[in-house]
């Protein structure tokens, strides 16, 4: 494809800058009366532009190539930094985020000091009941029914007696049971039939 050099300093482009209305904006193609409405860059740095009529400014955006003079290198480059708008990235890890809270703690406490610790344990009911039965996670079945077994054997009414907190501790623990019990069918991988 043909490239197309506009000549600023020919007679013909100095003409039609002459004939052009107050006001109105002509062609940078020479020998081009008509209205200019579109513009067009002039370099890659994209901070100077032609401007052109519909059809001239057709026929400049099919001649011209941003990367023409570029290396394979130079260009790769480009698309890399274009990906992220040729805007540096930011840290939006738990550090940032920490030093975020910190900051707006302390502006909305009118306070320089730390802020008191946020981290608190996730109670959830499979925590709660694993921490009821006492075990530790990964929690197998097997696993489950044995300290169930064990812990019932323990609170029983039978082999304790008529007492109110093992009677309670013993419907705790039947609860606890039946959430692991559940929370386990819940997540457990189907075999493939």
């Amino acid at each position: 494809m043909p490239k197309i050099f506009l000549k600023p300093n020919s007679p013909e482009f100095a003409d039609a800058t002459q004939k052009a209305r107050p006001g109105q904006r002509t062609c940078d193609m020479p020998e081009c009366r008509e209205c200019a409405e579109h513009r067009a860059p002039k370099d890659r740095a994209l901070s100077d532009y032609y401007w052109f009529c519909l059809p001239h400014v057709q026929e400049y955006n099919k001649a011209w190539d941003f990367f023409s003079g570029m290396s394979p290198v130079d260009i790769e480059h480009h698309i890399n930094k274009s990906t992220i708008w040729d805007r540096p990235t930011r840290r939006y890890d738990n550090m940032a985020n920490e030093k975020l809270h910190q900051r707006a703690w302390q502006t909305y406490n009118f306070t320089d000091e730390a802020p008191p610790n946020r981290e608190q344990p996730r109670n959830t009911p499979e925590l709660e009941a694993m921490a009821i039965m006492g075990i530790e996670p990964p929690v197998t079945p097997e696993k489950l029914k044995e300290r169930y077994k064990t812990l019932v054997k323990k609170y029983h009414p039978d082999h304790v007696g008529p007492d109110p907190q093992a009677e309670d501790l013993l419907k705790k623990i039947n609860m606890a049971y039946t959430i692991l019990k559940m929370a386990y069918q819940k997540y457990e991988v189907l075999p493939e039939r």
